[in-house]
């Protein structure tokens, strides 16, 4: 790739990024250039180009394809996406910035960075008074530190990167780092894959953070995280990070307040968009204003507004306003919620008052419909008032009721107002998932039977409905039709059969549709894995994952208390076992989440205080089980390798696996060893950390005691 502006070569810098479906890092490319008036940007790519997409598209940027040059007029300072070929791999993040406003003689110290590569560890501000500039062609390692100092700035067109750091000591998880200071200026800079969080502003007062630049990889690498401070500007800045881009919170350094996040643009490759929260230790948290912000991208499924509270604090007067949403598949519009959490230390809970969310606009037509919004309170004192929701558009059409906005208002929740704006208006067609025909298990090991869709246009008009039926995790059955359009007359229910065929284990079938009208709905499948007494009686399941990639095949027995297993990955690299006795599941915990989860695929489940319901901001493993703590409480998972055997036969005792062996029921996961690039194990139904989390292990019945029980049925 090469790169001009006005004819002039610039320098195309390369970060690590980590996009999913996270089966690697990754490299992004971004330029860094002086504008001062207009002029072109030109981009001449090493491949052949089909397609053009410039993101935000609220930029309204045009340009000029020429062969395997991609032209831009880019007429004022703005941040930028640019990428080709539907997809996001090759995307060129250019940063056109304007002037410093810094003024050098404003401050008595200056710590000057010139143009070059430099080592400086920790760059710790000891006076006051003091400026930092990174000038243009600056590529800084290391971190900036500055406490208890008042009138700081960092400046300039420069790069500060930890790339050449592990994050192995506490001091170097927080790349710039502003504790307890006063009139604080950052501007222009860039910084690229923090061992942890970007920016922090703690315990700070008048701060003002202008186009900063942030790109990150690693776990916990938020963008801008403004803890417990006061008067704080953030204007203009681009985040593509791999956690929380813009957050607010608060840990026991006074109120958070009269904070405003404005005209930012926002790449997650996890995590959420736009955080209130999760640790909120203050007696208020109150006047946050997030204004004309661009979500360009947010693959992963989680809220992109969020206000997730668990500690003291009264949270009010929390704004929303001119937010427009892009490539967002499966995400949660919003998400308010007051629950307790690994995060939160106050005894106490605090209330959410006066939530106003205006004018947000979800421009892209997206794969995946966007899960469920919702409001939850916690109790009769921690609890959501106010929440007003006006003019909320879906490819342009204006919601005028919680049921078109896609919202579910749960317990503890009062006075939600949905205001629509001006036409043309979201009639959403309600659906819903039935069984039919009972699913009925074949020789072939596969339950086979069907359910029933209806959906039900409540208009006075004749509507169309795409309608994408999936199973999730993937790869394992198949339901039929995969896709249709339905013709919608008014006022009509129209009702499909769509057969299904799954092996053992847990599935969701889900209904997905291109169409903003359409609701999504979904139906939660549990069957058990019947165990024969004899490996002969007994099909071969495979072992595959989301991709389709199959590892081997397993086939499993039980007779007189053992395990037997015979695969063919028994005579190659062998399998792990993993086992666990049942236990009841208790209201809020997981029942149901997959691979595809994390990637805004498929949903998550809980078994919800009113039943089950789907899992609001669960969209990973350590979300499940160490941060909301909704795991079943198993005594242990008992995890047995096995190595490779030359007959591919192993005989297994329960009492190995601590289970009884006249016992009657199971959980139970299987693990391939493979050479498959993953980021979750290869398991027999779907785990994703199964040493750990056991929600998706299956329950396994021998053969003999469901025979029984079909008989007395």
């Amino acid at each position: 790739m090469h790169v001009t502006w006005n004819h002039t070569a610039l320098d195309v810098n390369r970060s690590t990024v980590f996009p999913a479906p996270y089966l690697g890092r990754k490299q992004t490319s971004f330029v860094i250039f002086a504008h001062t008036a207009g002029g072109e940007l030109a981009v001449h790519y090493d491949q052949a180009i089909q397609a053009v997409c410039i993101r935000p598209q609220s930029l309204g940027l045009t340009w000029i394809q020429d062969g395997s040059v991609v032209r831009v007029r880019v007429d004022r300072p703005c941040n930028f996406s640019l990428e080709i070929n539907h997809g996001t791999d090759d995307a060129l993040l250019v940063f056109a910035s304007g002037p410093d406003q810094v003024r050098e003689q404003a401050y008595e110290h200056v710590l000057y960075f010139p143009s070059g590569e430099h080592t400086a560890g920790i760059i710790e501000v000891e006076q006051d008074n003091t400026l930092i500039v990174l000038d243009a062609g600056a590529k800084v390692h290391g971190k900036i530190l500055a406490e208890n100092k008042r009138h700081v700035a960092v400046s300039g067109r420069g790069i500060l990167s930890m790339e050449n750091f592990e994050r192995h000591r506490e001091s170097w998880q927080l790349l710039l780092d502003l504790s307890t200071c006063t009139d604080v200026i950052v501007e222009n800079v860039t910084i690229t894959d923090s061992c942890g969080w970007s920016c922090r502003v703690f315990g700070c007062e008048d701060v003002q953070i202008r186009n900063l630049k942030i790109i990150g990889q690693r776990g916990n690498s938020d963008g801008i995280d403004i803890c417990g401070s006061r008067r704080v500007l953030v204007e203009g800045c681009f985040t593509r990070v791999w956690d929380d881009s813009l957050v607010a919170k608060a840990f026991d350094s006074g109120d958070l307040a009269h904070v405003l996040f404005r005209n930012c643009t926002l790449w997650n490759d996890f995590a959420r968009p736009i955080e209130v929260g999760v640790e909120l230790r203050a007696e208020r948290v109150h006047d946050i204003r997030f204004e004309n912000i661009d979500i360009i991208h947010s693959p992963t499924g989680y809220p992109l507004m969020g206000i997730h509270h668990g500690d003291r604090a009264t949270v009010s007067d929390i704004h929303f306003e001119n937010i427009r949403i892009e490539d967002t598949p499966g995400a949660q519009l919003f998400d308010i919620r007051i629950t307790d959490s690994v995060w939160n230390e106050d005894r106490q809970k605090g209330p959410i008052r006066d939530i106003f969310f205006r004018n947000i606009s979800v421009l892209d037509t997206l794969p995946v419909c966007l899960s469920r919004s919702r409001i939850q309170g916690y109790d009769d004192q921690a609890d959501v008032r106010h929440v007003v929701l006006e003019n909320i558009r879906f490819q342009g059409q204006a919601a005028r009721d919680a049921a078109a906005c896609g919202l579910q208002l749960m317990d503890h929740v009062s006075d939600v107002q949905v205001l629509a704006g001006e036409g043309p208006f979201l009639e959403p067609v309600q659906t819903e998932i039935e069984p039919a025909d009972p699913l009925v298990l074949q020789p072939d090991g596969f339950y086979r039977g069907s359910f029933q869709v209806s959906l039900t246009n409540t208009t006075g008009r004749e509507q169309s409905a795409a309608c994408w039926y999936k199973l999730s995790p993937s790869g394992r059955g198949t339901c039929l039709p995969e896709r249709e359009t339905l013709c919608l007359l008014p006022g009509a229910t129209v009702c499909r059969t769509v057969q299904v065929a799954v092996p053992p284990g847990k599935f969701c079938l889900h209904l997905e549709s291109p169409d903003s009208h359409v609701l999504p709905a979904w139906r939660l499948i549990g069957l058990d894995l019947v165990l024969p007494e004899d490996l002969s009686q007994s099909p071969a399941y495979p072992v595959t994952n989301c991709r389709g990639e199959t590892a081997g095949s397993v086939r499993l027995a039980l007779r007189a208390g053992n395990l037997l297993i015979a695969s063919d990955l028994l005579k190659t690299s062998g399998i792990v076992l993993y086992a666990a006795k049942p236990v009841p599941t208790a209201p809020g915990q997981v029942v149901f989440s997959v691979e595809e989860t994390d990637q805004g695929l498929a949903p998550a489940v809980i078994s919800g205080r009113h039943g089950l319901e789907l899992a609001p901001q669960l969209r990973c493993p350590a979300e499940i089980s160490y941060v909301f703590k909704n795991e079943p409480k198993v005594d242990r998972i008992a995890r047995l390798p096995i190595a490779a055997k030359i007959n591919g036969v192993s005989v297994v005792p329960l009492a190995l696996l601590g289970l009884d062996p006249d016992g009657d029921v199971f959980w139970l996961e299987i693990e391939a060893q493979t050479q498959l690039p993953k980021r979750y194990p290869v398991c027999l139904f779907g785990s994703q950390v199964p040493d750990q989390i056991c929600h998706m292990f299956a329950r396994a019945v021998p053969a003999a005691q469901r025979n029984r029980r079909d008989d007395h049925a």
